[in-house]
């Protein structure tokens, strides 16, 4: 009887004690805390955690990019109904650059899943945009656990089809009298982004392949200014070819309940791009905007995400 008795009022004090932690932590949640986690490699990643609810990691694009913009520009508009994580990924504005050089696909899909467990998160919601799309699914396919739910926001899964996109639409902007620099099937893909990229910027005309407003790209030029300069990501992501995979194919395999959102005037990645995923339990919403939907259309980004995280959360 007595051991009985025993293991009843442990299992009472642990249930209490588990019962304490989460309040704690739902109530520390209203006060924005930021901190630097320290990898299994070395490298150190800045970290801000905001809002309340079950938690949501954003992983961000660029590639190279940073988490500031994306938060107060739209993001920290659904910290009433999620916890949000915000990363700076390695070589990326304000955390350390990797020690060893170690950019690869892998490393950053671990980087996650080891911030994860730092911060003491069994599983966790996951939100990425743009390139960060190609990250979050590979973190999803050797990760799916620890991942309770997507949030796909205007993601390349297949970075030859987006580039291809964005030299239709340059040549449509631009109007050359030359196309052959662009469209010449002898020259990589890759080269040939970049050379509608470099003629976009000659003519102040890149961001037309994003933004639907000028307003818009200012706003984001603001936020940007204040960004550190650490590109260490940014210039030397392209030599790991794992990224330039089509990983529209792994999708197939991850389980988990999906949302993907797309802008119908996405030019960056495509505006019919999220066509070619194939999650089992996907959801799909395309609405008027172009690549920072989450800032231009920030009510109906909103009612999308929020009828999705009520929707799932019932599942999970």
């Amino acid at each position: 009887m007595k051991t009985v008795y025993t293991f009843i009022i442990s299992c009472l004090a642990l249930i209490f004690t588990v019962s304490g932690t989460q309040t704690a932590m739902a109530q520390a949640a209203t006060q924005p805390r930021e901190t630097k986690l320290t990898m299994s490699d070395g490298t150190e990643l800045y970290v801000k955690i905001s809002g309340k609810g079950r938690p949501c990691v954003f992983i961000h694009g660029g590639p190279g990019a940073w988490s500031h913009s994306f938060e107060v520009l739209g993001l920290n508009t659904l910290e009433d109904s999620v916890q949000m994580i915000y990363v700076d990924q390695r070589g990326s504005g304000r955390s350390g650059k990797a020690p060893t050089g170690n950019y690869s696909l892998q490393r950053m899909a671990q980087d996650f899943d080891e911030v994860r467990q730092q911060l003491g998160y069994p599983t966790w919601t996951v939100l990425a945009h743009s390139f960060g799309g190609i990250i979050a699914t590979e973190y999803a396919y050797y990760f799916p656990k620890t991942i309770s739910r997507m949030i796909m926001l205007n993601t390349t899964l297949n970075l030859e089809y987006s580039a291809k996109v964005q030299i239709q639409k340059g040549l449509e902007i631009l109007k050359p009298a030359d196309t052959t620099p662009f469209l010449d099937p002898k020259r990589p893909y890759i080269d040939r982004f970049m050379a509608i990229i470099q003629a976009l910027n000659e003519k102040n005309a890149y961001h037309q392949l994003m933004y639907t407003t000028a307003e818009g790209l200012q706003k984001m030029n603001e936020e940007d200014a204040k960004r550190p300069n650490n590109y260490a990501f940014g210039q030397a992501w392209a030599n790991s070819p794992e990224y330039f995979q089509d990983f529209t194919e792994v999708t197939r395999h991850l389980k988990m309940p999906v949302l993907v959102i797309s802008g119908e005037q996405d030019f960056s990645i495509g505006p019919d791009h999220y066509k070619s995923f194939k999650f089992p339990h996907q959801t799909t919403v395309s609405m008027p905007g172009g690549h920072v939907i989450y800032l231009e259309q920030n009510a109906q980004f909103q009612k999308a995400v929020k009828e999705f995280l009520k929707k799932t959360s019932r599942k999970i």
